[in-house]
């Protein structure tokens, strides 16, 4: 009987052929997966600034309630973010104040109830372009019949979302709306 050796090389491990392969087959993969993780990315990124901003309008509605009015929703500005004189531009972030001398602006004497700034590359836009949004004792805004905010990604400008309020006080979110419906 003959017995068959069988060579020492095969047997240590993959031959550098079949290590570039497999990395080129992961590269492949890994560009096509690219733009779908940036794609979540985005969205999520939406999706936490739309979050934010309805906690924000539930918050100061809810003070107002129980402060009888005297709540203020106000933009705000930052030293890193530059909101511009535009008072529909309330991409810096926003703030609810128990706002005691109801002039919509928070002065030193005023309680801060919350702060918020929306995640970097989300505009946040405000179709009444109000400054501040005074609510009043029945937890409505002042002066208005309806507000709207639309907040858009800077890199997928399609991808938007239309945050409402009501005459009432209801808030609702459209995803994929520029606009607030009716």
């Amino acid at each position: 009987m003959c017995k068959r050796m069988s060579a020492p090389w095969r047997e240590r491990g993959l031959v550098l052929l079949e290590l570039l392969v497999a990395g080129c087959v992961l590269a492949i993969l890994a560009a096509l997966a690219a733009p779908v993780f940036a794609d979540i990315s985005e969205r999520l990124k939406l999706r936490s600034a739309v979050d934010a901003l309805t906690i924000s309008l539930y918050a100061a509605r809810a003070e107002s309630l129980k402060r009888g009015g005297h709540v203020t929703l106000a933009r705000t500005g930052s030293a890193d973010c530059e909101a511009g004189g535009d008072n529909a531009a309330w991409g810096c972030g926003w703030t609810v104040f128990a706002d005691t001398d109801e002039d919509g602006r928070r002065d030193a004497d005023d309680e801060l109830i919350l702060d918020e700034h929306p995640p970097p590359g989300i505009d946040v836009t405000q179709t009444a372009s109000r400054a501040a949004l005074r609510l009043n004792a029945w937890g409505q805004v002042s002066g208005q019949q309806g507000v709207g905010f639309v907040l858009k990604s800077h890199v997928r400008q399609e991808m938007a979302t239309a945050v409402c309020i009501s005459s009432g006080g209801r808030v609702q979110s459209f995803a994929g709306a520029s606009q607030c419906p009716g």
